[in-house]
């Protein structure tokens, strides 16, 4: 069971690679949680396109060293108490993708939503005002306050979590994410965006993401990696 949790937390950082919200760095980090709540993650200095099973680490939600050799990244706390907020997270990603970064810069509370990219954010955008690196528990705590019971939380001059009830979500919440940002700043360019209506942008995010959905666009990401791959 572990075993396969680690293939899929590996091809969770290439497809993120892949997609580009972690192409320029070894700083982020996804997290997965056991049914028996021992977590995995890669070491420090790794990049998200050289991971493999062997390399990941797992530890315990002291975050105490069980499994593997390395070091474990400054920012384990992030992880670590926001699991301890939400029962629900099985898998957490934090990335600093281009268009996010730059949104979180300018972000004025709102994101307009431009396309189905943006749709499962018709409810907020979580935000977390500090741009301090989230390396104590005092910081992880706040931001996992600042997510509250929300998906994703968008991190001023830093980047973004992501919380699934799996890695699926975790990796396509991130994906559509950074598409939603990068739409919502070249709208920005041309006076007033239509925005999808708010009514109209819930019933699509009811339908749109659910676990089916995750799946399905797991499924693709896992295949247009495997064709970049031979």
């Amino acid at each position: 069971m572990h075993e396969d949790l680690k293939m899929k937390l590996v091809k969770a950082h290439k497809i993120l690679y892949m997609e580009g919200l972690a192409e320029d760095t070894t700083r982020g980090h996804i997290t997965v949680r056991s049914y028996d709540n021992r977590i995995y993650i890669k070491p420090w200095g790794m990049g998200f396109e050289e991971v493999t099973a062997q390399d990941i680490l797992g530890l315990d939600l002291d975050g105490n060293l069980l499994e593997g050799e390395g070091r474990v990244h400054s920012e384990l706390p992030l992880h670590l108490e926001i699991y301890r907020e939400r029962k629900d997270a099985f898998s957490i990603a934090h990335v600093h993708p281009h268009y996010s970064i730059i949104l979180s810069s300018v972000f004025n509370g709102k994101m307009n939503i431009i396309s189905q990219n943006g749709i499962h954010f018709v409810n907020g955008i979580s935000f977390y005002k500090s741009a301090e690196l989230i390396n104590s528990k005092k910081c992880g705590m706040e931001l996992a306050q600042a997510l509250g019971d929300r998906s994703l939380v968008l991190m001023r001059n830093h980047g973004i979590v992501t919380v699934g009830r799996t890695i699926e979500e975790a990796v396509v919440v991130a994906i559509d994410f950074e598409k939603a940002a990068n739409e919502h700043l070249e709208a920005s360019w041309f006076e007033t965006p239509t925005d999808v209506p708010t009514e109209i942008a819930e019933k699509m995010n009811a339908k749109i993401y659910s676990p089916e959905q995750y799946q399905m666009l797991w499924a693709y990401y896992c295949r247009k990696l495997n064709r970049k791959m031979s």
